[in-house]
Order: structure tokens, then C-alpha cells, then sequence
């Protein structure tokens, strides 16, 4: 090999390395955000909301709905106060989940998509009815569900 491409072959490689090593301080940069540190997800926790028995809005027969609701939302949840149950939840909540539950239809919600839209549904009425608290419904889990 002459010293010409030996030369050459070099600057190759430093021009190879350094692209490396930008692309990779790119990376790190883009990882974790322009300000310096991960962009995290804001803590969530779970309320509990226990049992609801609603009737459904089937005109032309007797429908109900039995599910138990757990919310996950971002901020900070109340204690419940001294005697309170723990899942109890704010009445604004439940009343919302159970505005949005008696405004269903059975044929709605027997499908797996009635259930995704009635999560949906709820994440959207529960935020409406706490817009002046500083939480937020970012998931609805069913611990039971059952229509009859």
C-alpha cells in the first residue's frame, strides 16, 4: 500500500468516525428532548370508582349494565375523607359515568367496539365534569361487565 492511500484510508476513517459520533450525539439529543432531560409521562394512579347498575336506553325492553369502574388519571387524587369510602369517588365523576352508561344502547355495547366508545365516552365526560380539578382521565379499566 503506498502512502498516498495510506493517507487516504485515514481520512476515511476519522470522516466515518466522526459521523458516528455525530449521529449518535444526534440520537441523545433527540431521545431526550431539547431541553436536556427525558420527556417523562406526568405520574398517574388509579380511583377506584366500585360498582355501577345502570339501566340501559333500550326502549322496547328492560336493559341494565353492571360494571366496576377504575379511572387512571394524571394528577392528584383526593383521600378520600374520614368514613368516606375509598370508592366512593367525586359525585361529579360518577354522576358523569352514569349519564354516559344510561345513554347507551344493549346492541352498542355487546360489541368489542361498544366497549372501546363507552371507555371513550366516559374518559371524554369525567374530564368535562372535573375541568376545574387538577386531574385528568387518561384510561378507564372495567374489573367486571355485565348486561342482561
Amino acid at each position: 500500500m503506498t502512502k498516498r492511500n495510506s493517507g487516504i484510508a485515514k481520512m476515511i476513517l476519522i470522516i466515518g468516525l466522526a459521523a458516528v459520533v455525530l449521529l449518535v450525539g444526534l440520537g441523545i439529543f433527540v431521545v431526550k428532548g431539547k431541553n436536556g432531560h427525558n420527556p417523562a409521562k406526568p405520574p398517574t394512579s388509579e380511583m377506584a370508582l366500585g360498582g355501577f347498575i345502570v339501566n340501559l336506553a333500550d326502549a322496547n325492553e328492560i336493559r341494565y349494565l353492571k360494571a366496576d369502574v377504575v379511572l387512571e388519571v394524571e394528577g392528584n387524587v383526593p383521600a378520600p375523607a374520614e368514613g368516606e369510602r375509598k370508592e366512593s369517588g367525586d359525585p361529579r365523576v360518577r354522576d358523569a359515568i352514569i349519564q354516559v352508561m344510561s345513554s347507551k344502547h344493549f346492541a352498542e355495547l355487546v360489541r368489542p367496539e361498544g366497549k372501546e366508545t363507552l371507555k371513550k365516552d366516559i374518559t371524554a365526560a369525567v374530564n368535562q365534569s372535573m375541568k376545574d380539578k387538577d386531574i385528568k382521565v387518561v384510561d378507564v379499566y372495567f374489573n367486571e361487565f355485565a348486561m342482561q
